[in-house]
């Protein structure tokens, strides 16, 4: 025999204990996109609920699409440089969730701000076993040297951070 604790697929949906606090919680999923990332199959086509049919890589989606919120236009234009000065690849991944551009150092005493994702995590994670999960789809250590302008390589490889000092490492292989 092996205990369990309670699962969200153990509640049935239109029960009266789906409406407790056995209720699933809400979500959050923050996505970044850098590198030109084919921007147009991220981003919705116009504002308003989401369409019956979403975009392919969407599509997992669609049975919550009624339940689904998708923001966008959220890139920190106050963190770019101004015209004429390099290096904002090097922190607009910092400042994307925060909107504050990083310090430019490249020693140890990084700074940014803490993301909306970690206070989200605060206000609705804080129930779970893992109220924030950082992943990635690229290696942070395998472009250690496209840090630079005087810039941490913190800055470059994290969009999360607890709080302005903290930078949130990712999962690349979980």
């Amino acid at each position: 025999m092996l205990a369990l604790p309670l699962l969200e697929a153990m509640v049935p949906a239109a029960t009266a204990l789906a409406q407790t606090a056995a209720a699933p919680k809400p979500r959050f999923v923050g996505l970044f996109v850098p590198h030109g990332m084919a921007p147009g199959y991220w981003v919705p086509e116009k504002e308003g609920a989401l369409p019956t049919e979403l975009p392919f890589n969407w599509k997992p989606l669609e049975p919550f699409a009624k339940q689904t919120t998708i923001l966008s236009g959220l890139h920190s234009r106050s963190a770019e440089p101004p015209p004429g000065v390099t290096g904002a690849d090097h922190w607009v991944a910092a400042a994307f969730l925060c909107a504050n551009k990083p310090r430019k150092t490249a020693g140890a005493d990084v700074y940014a701000g803490t993301t909306i994702d970690q206070i989200i995590a605060q206000k609705i994670g804080r129930e779970n076993l893992l109220p924030s999960l950082q992943m990635t789809v690229e290696d942070p250590g395998a472009n250690s040297s496209n840090c630079g302008e005087g810039y941490s390589c913190t800055c470059t490889n994290t969009i999360s951070w607890s709080s302005p000092t903290q930078p949130l490492p990712m999962e690349f292989n979980p």
